[in-house]
Formats: C-alpha cells, sequence, structure tokens
C-alpha cells in the first residue's frame, strides 16, 4: 500500500507526550548504533541525501526512521525509483518494542513531514498490507491510503490505484498501473504463493513484525 499527504492537510489531532521531542539526527555513530548497523552502511545512507530523524522521550531516543529526497528503494518489492523535486518518501521507521502502542509512530511521521514541509510539499509512505499496525499508525498521521503497491499474478511487482482522485505515484513508483487484483500479502508471495492462493486479507496470519512465517 501507499499513501500520501500534502503540506496543506490539515494536520492531524495528536497529543503531545510529555518530554516528547522530534530531531534531525546527523550524526552516523548515533544512528548506526540504533539501528545496530555499520556506521559504512548509515554513511552511505547521508551521503545518498537520506535525512535521519529520531524521537525521543525524556532524553531517550525510542523511534527513528528516514526520509529519502532523491532517490529511493522498497526491498520487499525490489522496486527503485526518483522522487521528484519538492517530495519527500518516508522509510524505515522503527520503534522500540517497549515503547509500543504509545502513538509514538504517528507522532513521529507527523513531525517529520511538518519539519520537512519547509521544503517539500507532497509525503509518501509505504506499508505492506498485511502490516496492519504500520498502516493504521500512517493514517493517524494525516496520511491517505491513495493506492495499492504489490505483485501481479505473475510475481512482478504493480500498482492499482484506489481513489480516482487522488495524486498518481504510478509515475514516481515506475509500476505498471493495473485494474487486476493484487496480492494481498507481500510475504505470502515473497513465500512462493500465487496471487490466487495468497492469503485473504481476513485470513492471513502473517505477522510483519515476525520473522516470516507459513501463513495458515
Amino acid at each position: 500500500m501507499i499513501a500520501t499527504r500534502h503540506r496543506t492537510d490539515s494536520p492531524p489531532a495528536l497529543a503531545r507526550p510529555a518530554g516528547f521531542a522530534v530531531r534531525r539526527e546527523h550524526r552516523v555513530q548515533v544512528m548506526a548504533a540504533l539501528r545496530e548497523r555499520p556506521e559504512f552502511n548509515i554513511g552511505r545512507r547521508l551521503l545518498d541525501d537520506h535525512r535521519a530523524y529520531v524521537a525521543s522521550i525524556d532524553g531517550i531516543d525510542v523511534a527513528w526512521g528516514w526520509v529519502a529526497t532523491a532517490t529511493a528503494v522498497i526491498s520487499e518489492l525490489q522496486s527503485s525509483f526518483d522522487i521528484p523535486k519538492h517530495q519527500r518518501y518516508l522509510w524505515n521507521f522503527v520503534t522500540l518494542s517497549s515503547y509500543r502502542g504509545l502513538g509514538i509512530y504517528p507522532r513521529l511521521l507527523d513531525e517529520t513531514v511538518r519539519i520537512e514541509s519547509r521544503e517539500a510539499d507532497r509525503f509518501w509512505v509505504a506499508y505492506a498490507p498485511e502490516n496492519h499496525a504500520s498502516g493504521a499508525g500512517i493514517h493517524k498521521a494525516g496520511f491517505q491510503t491513495v493506492a495499492q503497491i504489490s505483485f501481479d499474478r505473475h510475481g512482478r511487482p504493480a500498482l492499482r490505484m484506489l481513489l480516482d482522485d487522488a495524486a498518481n505515484p504510478a509515475c514516481m513508483l515506475g509500476l505498471p498501473n493495473l485494474a487486476e487484483a493484487l496480492a494481498q500479502c507481500w510475504r505470502c508471495v515473497r513465500m512462493g504463493r500465487t496471487v490466487e492462493a495468497s492469503c485473504r486479507p481476513d485470513a492471513c496470519q502473517c505477522d510483519y513484525q515476525q520473522p516470516l512465517v507459513e501463513c495458515a
């Protein structure tokens, strides 16, 4: 799925927790420690014009994410694309497990959009259809899901618009815009299931936060 928010959209009504703050993080060492990744990996992201944002509560870093300004990759779909001028793609947002369920994710998304709105007009964020928690947080942050991005019956990445009058991400993503039904679960397809055999949305037991497992 892919959702969008414009700079002029009405901001969501989100309560701000005590001690909550969001900052843009420039230090490679800090992001490498948070992500438990090599500094080279994080440094490459920054060199490729990805911007890191970190949420903290009472000075403790509890969540973070990235903003792509030039190019981006949706690794699950093996799809790379260029980002138009004055647009942003938000990706790889993580909340520490002990702080999940507190509404930090939508607040971090919202604050990131507010800061980046000084330079950009439209914002995009993608999420797997089986990742219901991520989808809920994205909607709370004022984003509207406008299209389904998934796999077609041949296992190829594709897009299907859900709203006719919405901003169309097909050109940016470089994916074919199809009318046919797409797979409802990215993980099922990655496990070798066909679109027809993949789990129904109301029956899929995939949990995006857990290791890849067989669907019931």
